[in-house]
């Protein structure tokens, strides 16, 4: 970027060899130009591009063909950069390039949707981490509600828990169980055998959590007399 006091050659009215300047500087900002409209090959139906470099691949310049009497989306590939279009929408995860308008010829309008960070490369919804950690001092009672949760956003478990950590301070003296609830149905259990303090989870699929949905924690209807000082930290993403 460049301020009131700018780092690029300036074109001066009375140089000559204006376009070797242009040419340069156009060169410098090529990164920038990367899947952006090329005059040169758009025509009628044809829609061109100008390659440039993206997630270690080399992108060529190129051409697409859009649909008559349609709305064309044309996008590029989040992992190989290259591109394609569609007439019903830009394909989730994808790279949002233009939104095109055409009549049974050519184009009658077009909009740049490129970005400066290409949307792809933020994290998408249902990718972001949400760790939930939560402490339960002492030992339980007899089916005590541990925690009562409401969500205010989307947030999805993972089959099995995976990458979540589960431990008590204190070992139980015999098999304890404790639910995971959702809205007040059983989706999974917490399962410390006697003289553990690590459970065996029993999570058998996928479960996600829209805002409003409550998750409850349930301790077993007979408490253990020493499992206590009970650790959980759920792994989701959101």
């Amino acid at each position: 970027m460049s301020d009131q006091s700018t780092l690029l050659n300036q074109i001066a009215a009375n140089q000559s060899n204006k376009e070797v300047t242009a040419n340069g500087l156009f060169d410098a900002a090529s990164p920038a130009t990367t899947w952006g409209r090329r005059d040169t090959t758009t025509s009628a139906l044809t829609w061109g591009y100008y390659g440039g470099y993206f997630n270690g691949n080399a992108i060529a310049n190129g051409t697409v063909t859009l649909t008559a009497s349609a709305t064309n989306y044309v996008y590029a590939n989040a992992s190989t950069g290259a591109v394609s279009v569609s007439t019903s929408s830009f394909p989730a995860g994808s790279i949002t390039l233009y939104q095109i308008t055409t009549n049974a010829t050519s184009v009658t309008n077009y909009l740049d949707r490129r970005q400066y960070a290409p949307v792809a490369l933020v994290p998408a919804a249902g990718t972001n981490p949400y760790d939930m950690p939560m402490f339960f001092p002492g030992t339980m009672t007899n089916s005590q509600i541990l925690a009562r949760i409401i969500f205010t956003r989307s947030v999805n478990f993972p089959i099995s828990l995976t990458g979540s950590q589960f431990s008590a301070g204190n070992a139980a003296t015999g098999s304890t169980t404790v639910t995971l609830n959702k809205n007040g149905s059983s989706i999974g259990t917490l399962l410390w055998a006697a003289a553990a303090t690590v459970p065996t989870v029993t999570f058998s699929s996928a479960v996600t959590f829209a805002a409003g949905d409550i998750l409850t924690i349930v301790a077993p209807s007979t408490a253990d007399a020493s499992l206590a000082n009970v650790s959980l930290t759920f792994n989701a993403t959101r």
